[in-house]
């Protein structure tokens, strides 16, 4: 359905599954997915709603979790309610002030952009006191820590602010944004590895009758997320952890491994589990051409990698996971090991077998890695600039491959105001 660009569809069995496909426990999720389709389908205020909802769950889903961190130290991630990606957590407020600004209500939409400035400020600090009560209620030695955050400046939001200070007549403090879409790209270069928009006339007065217009691309795909399998041997007093890693195509690679070390533990005891892991699924789309009543316009330029703030913003809670799965696994295979072995000694051993089994299904079941994620944030945002005179204008947005085939063409008839903000957003999910 997103391949056709059929949103109305996808929007529908979203709706449908409601009850089926997510879980209350996905609340969350279910708001995200929904409000995600209704911005491309342009129902914009529902958008919002959704959105509004997703994040508000999101947000309770965390705090429950941080306050509840001990106590779900021998829950898989599974059975909790959904709290968010991290870059879902500051994307949704990006989305609702597009939203906004498609309804040209300006106040709100700035508030969302501060409210994701505020979120990229902690994104690493908000899991400390989860770290903390992580590392009092397990047994491993080894101290639970926290990834470091390199996503601290979104370059997308500080481009709409930008739009926004410029529409109100707000230069000096458009010029701080544009001082700080610079920022942002100078200090996370894995994020930003790639050429930018030129914004040098971004502050420049339109002249000869004609006002300034804004182009925002939308292309591919939000990554998804694959179980990488491990298996945990116990030695004397430590761990051995080795790990595969599942195949885009299927199959199996060997992923590494490491030793840790857990007091009093004996040896001979052997475990599985999973960890979820990023993986991009990018775009087909090489460039973004522009034409504007049948004349060659500018070519969009990538301003934000979603997905690259995605992988690096997964890195923060990842340490976290892999400890906690790990203490996890062990406590509950042992538990089960320790039953079947005083079921046998009691009862024989095919009573502690069938103990054995009950008890290890247990573990089996709920060690599955958790997989949830939004399916419709895309995966690149690109942008251009150009001028027109005030009306009405053919707008066609190409989509074409690296190999220079055009793979989508998105033609719309737009009115140019002399007022307002005359941001033209267009996507292509694949």
């Amino acid at each position: 359905m997103l391949a056709r660009g059929d949103f109305s569809a996808a929007q529908t069995q979203i709706e449908n599954s409601r009850f089926t496909h997510y879980q209350s426990k996905d609340r969350a999720l279910y708001h995200l997915d929904l409000g995600m389709l209704q911005h491309y389908l342009g129902d914009y205020k529902a958008s919002n709603d959704s959105l509004e909802k997703a994040e508000q769950a999101m947000d309770a889903a965390f705090t429950k979790s941080v306050t509840r961190a001990a106590a779900s130290m021998m829950l898989n991630d599974n059975v909790l309610e959904y709290a968010g990606e991290d870059y879902e957590t500051v994307y949704v407020n990006v989305f609702k002030a597009l939203n906004y600004l498609a309804l040209n209500q300006f106040d709100p939409a700035f508030v969302e952009i501060r409210r994701m400035d505020e979120k990229l400020k902690v994104l690493e600090s908000r899991y400390w006191k989860v770290a903390q009560e992580y590392e009092e209620a397990g047994a491993l030695e080894e101290p639970f820590t926290v990834g470091k955050n390199r996503f601290r400046n979104s370059a997308m939001g500080r481009w709409l602010s930008l739009l926004i200070y410029r529409a109100e007549g707000r230069p000096d403090e458009a010029e701080i944004d544009l001082k700080k879409i610079a920022q942002a790209r100078a200090l996370a270069p894995e994020i930003y590895n790639f050429s930018g928009p030129d914004l040098s006339d971004a502050l420049k007065v339109p002249s000869g009758g004609t006002v300034k217009v804004s182009l925002l691309g939308l292309i591919g795909q939000s990554p998804e997320k694959r179980a990488d399998t491990l298996w945990i041997h116990t030695q004397q007093n430590q761990i051995f952890i080795a790990g595969s890693r599942e195949r885009r195509y299927g199959g199996q690679s060997f992923g590494g491994a490491n030793t840790l070390f857990w007091p009093g533990i004996e040896p001979g005891y052997t475990f599985k589990f999973q960890l979820p892991t990023l993986v991009k699924r990018g775009s087909h789309v090489g460039s973004i051409r522009v034409k504007i009543d049948g004349k060659q316009g500018p070519t969009l330029m990538p301003i934000e990698s979603l997905e690259n703030a995605a992988e690096a913003t997964f890195e923060i809670r990842k340490p976290l996971t892999y400890l906690k799965t790990i203490t996890r696994t062990v406590t509950k295979g042992i538990a089960a090991a320790q039953s079947q072995r005083a079921a046998e000694e009691q009862w024989g051993e095919l009573y502690g077998l069938f103990t054995g089994l009950l008890a290890g299904a247990g573990v089996g079941v709920t060690e599955h890695a958790d997989l949830r994620i939004s399916r419709f944030f895309p995966a690149r945002a690109c942008v251009a600039e150009t001028e027109l005179t005030p009306g009405m204008h053919r707008i066609e947005f190409e989509y074409v491959s690296s190999g220079g085939m055009l793979l989508h063409s998105d033609v719309r008839t737009v009115n140019i105001d002399t007022s307002g903000l005359n941001l033209i957003e267009s996507f292509y999910l694949n």
